[in-house]
């Protein structure tokens, strides 16, 4: 597909779907549907807050009017017990749906989405447009995000079976964009449950939780939110940052951190082949071995890095 039709509005929605989209096809019928979790919504300022429902089903309402122009159908909105849901329906497979289709090989769900390649080689004005529609879904910003220094950070938010993603979503804000990233917290053993506390109360899988890119709000205001009341946390907690040192990228290899204890999920089946059965004792690392683009042009210039 030429990369002029990917446009501004059309990265916007792929970055609503990889967050949290699903494709469904029955009886002819074709669903599209995106999820905004509420938890995903708090957003809580130095001295502002918002009833997130309310705040929430008004902002979705230009979400939705620019989708329905795009999709050229109709797109509804419903509100449930744990999210407001937007949804597209068809019952032809037009250009749009094929589309769709194309950008994420066929896939059907946020749990094995992609940043699809096509985003990589946009402009960077639909790659922040890409990242804004993910962080519109997957993105938090509060004051209790707030680094142990104080600093206030935005959170995005992916699916623990979903390991693949936070690395390209990673590669996308500092190599592409020049978002630094502080750090990516991977539902791991050894990120999540380091002490084996959980594990060892009977709680074994309670450290396979959503991962966490964590992002300075200041270094986020490049990319932003179109919902109304996020963006508007995100404007004070980054003015709250103000005069703190600036947020870096992350430079590889990082020195090596005191060693963690082994834990007995390593070798857990909900682990990727790509890291299962290994010891970690620092993000960075599990983020090599799931391919950080980052690292491995490094690996290009200095062979004694493997």
């Amino acid at each position: 597909m030429p990369l002029d039709y990917l446009d501004a509005d059309v990265a916007y929605l792929l970055g609503l779907i990889t967050a949290r989209g699903t494709i469904t096809v029955q009886g002819g019928l074709r669903t599209l549907s995106i999820e905004f979790p509420y938890k995903n919504l708090e957003a809580e300022g130095v001295t502002k807050k918002f009833d997130k429902h309310d705040s929430l089903i008004a902002g979705l309402a230009p979400i939705r009017a620019r989708i329905a122009e795009l999709a050229e159908s109709d797109v509804d909105i419903s509100s449930g017990s744990y999210a407001a849901v937007l949804s597209i329906r068809g019952t032809k497979n037009t250009v749009f749906w094929r589309d769709i289709t194309m950008f994420f090989g066929n896939k059907t769900s946020y749990a094995e989405f992609d940043v699809p390649d096509q985003i990589f080689e946009a402009e960077s004005t639909a790659q922040k447009e890409f990242m804004r529609g993910f962080a519109d879904v997957a993105g938090t910003v509060r004051k209790s995000n707030a680094f142990q220094d104080g600093r206030h950070r935005v959170y995005l938010d992916v699916l623990n079976q979903n390991w693949t993603l936070p690395v390209r979503l990673c590669r996308l804000l500092q190599d592409e964009l020049r978002v630094p990233v502080q750090t990516i917290t991977y539902g791991h053993p050894n990120m999540r449950d380091p002490s084996k506390k959980e594990y060892k109360a009977g709680r074994r899988d309670a450290w396979a939780r959503e991962h966490q890119i964590k992002i300075f709000c200041e270094a986020f205001i490049k990319v932003g939110f179109y919902i109304p009341y996020k963006q508007e946390i995100l404007e004070e907690l980054a003015q709250s940052n103000a005069g703190l040192p600036k947020p870096v990228e992350c430079t590889l290899p990082k020195p090596k951190r005191r060693g963690k204890k082994r834990h007995p999920a390593e070798s857990s089946s909900k682990l990727p082949p790509q890291i299962r059965g290994k010891h970690y004792d620092a993000y960075w690392e599990i983020c090599r071995d799931l391919g950080c683009w980052r690292y491995q042009q490094l690996l290009k210039q200095n062979k004694k890095l493997s």
